[in-house]
């Protein structure tokens, strides 16, 4: 009878040693699978964000999860192993303070846009030419998130220029009424812009001159992520190292999202519209050619 209990106690324990391990090993795979990203409350942030998040699950099984943020925290959670990926990093100039700042602790994985600029942006009728006139322009500068980096250029500009101006800090969706109501009724106004941004192609806008260079050069939009993200998921990374987007590809992809109730379905309606770049970015990272249905 003893034997027979302690039989059944061996087994017991094997049964249990055996659920644990299995539920242990199902745990970690779905850690292996799963991505974190954080992004900001900018249009082409939101863009690039989403396509990653499809792209990711619905054709590398990923489970992605995504958090808004500001760009500031976006940088310390990357750097800190909090978040895994940012594709929206503007470097060298715009985000510089930020990278430099965790540089350590962060890898750049690709460049998903070339030729971005920011600086100032006014109507085509202005009679502004250069960020050097604003010596003689009466009203606030109309900005975005006050932690942008656009910001902390348009901010060096008023105190170089216009000492006794000010840098108003609203979302980019408040920004844009502005600047749209502005142009409606042909006034003054000049708004912190960047490109690529559907502004230029909806409204006669234009950036101000910069003969300072307080804005920088043109510059790379990049993916950063936490450092030794490849050991894990290499394939993510070879996702994240070739996609880059064209002028028009962004700008047609910013715009889909804009005019969509959801931002998943306008990434989906983009991809059907360009099928033969994403399965360029896919190729060998799947089974299967993908299929955009």
């Amino acid at each position: 009878m003893n034997q027979y209990l302690s039989n059944i106690k061996v087994i017991a324990l094997l049964l249990f040693f055996a659920i644990f391990v299995s539920c242990s090993t199902s745990t970690k795979q779905e850690d292996e699978r799963s991505l974190k990203i954080v992004y900001t409350d900018w249009s082409e942030s939101v863009a690039i964000t989403y396509l990653s998040y499809v792209l990711l699950e619905e054709h590398l099984d990923y489970k992605v999860t995504l958090k808004l943020t500001d760009v500031e925290t976006a940088y310390r959670e990357v750097a800190n192993n909090e978040a895994d990926v940012f594709t929206d990093a503007w470097l060298p100039e715009t985000h510089k303070q930020y990278f430099d700042q965790h540089k350590e602790n962060l890898e750049m994985l690709g460049i998903t846009y070339p030729e971005a600029r920011t600086g100032l942006v006014v109507p085509g009728y202005s009679e502004l030419k250069s960020v050097e006139d604003l010596k003689n322009y009466p009203h606030p500068i109309v900005g975005i998130d006050a932690g942008a980096g656009v910001m902390l250029k348009a901010q060096s500009a008023i105190d170089k220029y216009s000492p006794s101006g000010s840098l108003l800090a609203l979302s980019e969706e408040e920004m844009v009424e502005q600047l749209s109501d502005s142009i409606q009724r042909r006034l003054d106004i000049v708004v912190t812009g960047w490109e690529p941004h559907w502004i230029f192609a909806r409204y006669e806008v234009r950036f101000l001159d910069d003969p300072d260079n307080i804005f920088g050069q043109k510059e790379n939009i990049y993916t950063i992520a936490t450092k030794n993200l490849e050991e894990e998921h290499p394939n993510a990374v070879r996702f994240f190292e070739r996609m880059q987007l064209t002028e028009n590809q962004l700008n047609s992809l910013v715009y889909e999202i804009r005019i969509s109730e959801d931002p998943v379905k306008g990434v989906k309606k983009w991809m059907e519209q360009n099928e033969f770049v994403v399965n360029q970015w896919m190729k060998n990272l799947t089974k299967e050619r993908i299929k955009v249905y």
